[in-house]
């Protein structure tokens, strides 16, 4: 009995040395946020008190002929939790009249399927600007955008 015992015991500390992760095989794909408000220098202008809003969010594969998506997105403001989104396009809308002029943060977390990959998890920041006036958003150089190359996290 105690040899069963021993043995039951170890399993665990046996299970913890093996691993079946595999960094190399992560998705490789190319985020694509749209938003409802101008992109400026790497930041989403919404004029107080409009509504801030993500129209759309998707991932598309890097590899040719692999089939990338994203599973449901969970949204942060400033590090408090707005909830998840779970259907296509998995947009959401942030009232702003609340919200102080000045600059924040909003980062979204979602599941990333890449065909002949891992399941994965993104995690993507952007500065979001809320300002009192139209006039107070910067010129760009390229004209108005409403969407940006995201950089992410992929784990």
């Amino acid at each position: 009995m105690k040899k069963f015992l021993s043995i039951l015991l170890a399993l665990p500390l046996l299970v913890s040395f093996t691993s079946c992760h595999d960094d190399d095989n992560l998705p490789q794909v190319k985020i694509n946020v749209t938003y409802a408000s101008p992109v400026v220098d790497h930041a989403v202008y919404v004029v107080k008190p409009d509504t801030f809003k993500v129209e759309s969010v998707n991932v598309v594969a890097l590899r040719p002929g692999h089939v990338a998506t994203n599973g449901p997105v969970s949204y942060w403001f400033n590090g408090v939790s707005l909830g998840t989104s779970f259907a296509p396009p998995f947009g959401i809308k942030i009232p702003t009249e609340n919200l102080s002029v000045g600059s924040y943060f909003m980062t979204m977390e979602m599941t990333v399927l890449e065909e002949g990959c891992e399941m994965a998890t993104l995690t993507s920041s952007v500065k979001v600007c809320v300002v009192e006036d139209e006039s107070e958003i910067p010129e760009s150089a390229g004209g108005e955008t409403r969407s940006m190359p995201v950089e992410y996290t992929i784990r």
